[in-house]
């Protein structure tokens, strides 16, 4: 499973691949917070720089491609995509078939999708769903985004026995926790007590931040450890 798992990251994780074949020991990485993790996944081929001396650490991540990776991270397969069916993505877009399937099993908030809305069509017996609305996937992820996202997809990975044994939401005592927005407050608290997240060294979260590579290939590797 734990090779399966490594194939699917190092061909998926666009997020944090380029030009290199991922090449350990990044000149822009050293000293970082997340330099042994980065050097880590990157030995592992799991994620890749942006050249072959650079991964660039503090760099953006979209919506989609931090959609893809924690998919993948988790074993969750794609989905053929449904022409018309999929917001406002189209069906030669490489992210097409991660979205669908991550909105066929409720993984993306409906409050990141602008104008969103679904219907159920089809026979009575064989019903699906058509969803409308804009997820702006090429729009760089927020943190806030992505300990949500995170935390959907880990729970939807786990067993029933699994699941019984997350821990609970504790309290988070982050001097801007009035910034995180009320519809990803209980996904922070989750993803954030069960390890997937964490907060600056001055105490905050910066939920309305974007997220930087390095932070995404953080909490790519968290979701790798747990899903061992």
């Amino acid at each position: 499973m734990k090779l399966k798992r490594i194939i699917i990251l190092s061909v998926l994780a666009s997020a944090l691949s380029a030009s290199s074949a991922g090449a350990a020991g990044f000149a822009d990485t050293k000293g970082h917070w997340a330099e042994e993790i980065i050097d880590t996944l990157a030995a592992e081929g799991i994620v890749s720089g942006v050249s072959d001396t650079e991964f660039n650490p503090d760099g953006t991540v979209t919506r989609a491609e931090f959609l893809k990776m924690a998919l993948g991270a988790a074993d969750i397969d794609e989905m053929s995509y449904r022409s018309g069916e999929c917001l406002d993505v189209r069906a030669d877009d490489w992210f097409a078939p991660c979205v669908q399937s991550a909105l066929d099993r409720g993984l993306i908030p409906e409050a990141m999708i602008r104008d969103y809305a679904v219907s159920i069509v089809g026979e009575e017996n064989n019903p699906r769903a058509v969803y409308s609305g804009y997820l702006d996937a090429d729009t760089p992820v927020k943190r806030e985004e992505m300990a949500y996202i995170a935390q959907s997809v880990y729970q939807y990975s786990l067993d029933g026995s699994e699941a019984l044994a997350l821990k609970k939401p504790a309290d988070m005592y982050f001097t801007d926790l009035s910034s995180i927005s009320l519809w990803a407050l209980d996904g922070v608290r989750h993803a954030y007590s069960n390890g997937l997240v964490s907060g600056m060294d001055d105490d905050t979260f910066r939920p309305q931040s974007t997220a930087t590579r390095a932070q995404a290939a953080t909490i790519i590797y968290q979701l790798l450890e747990k899903m061992k």
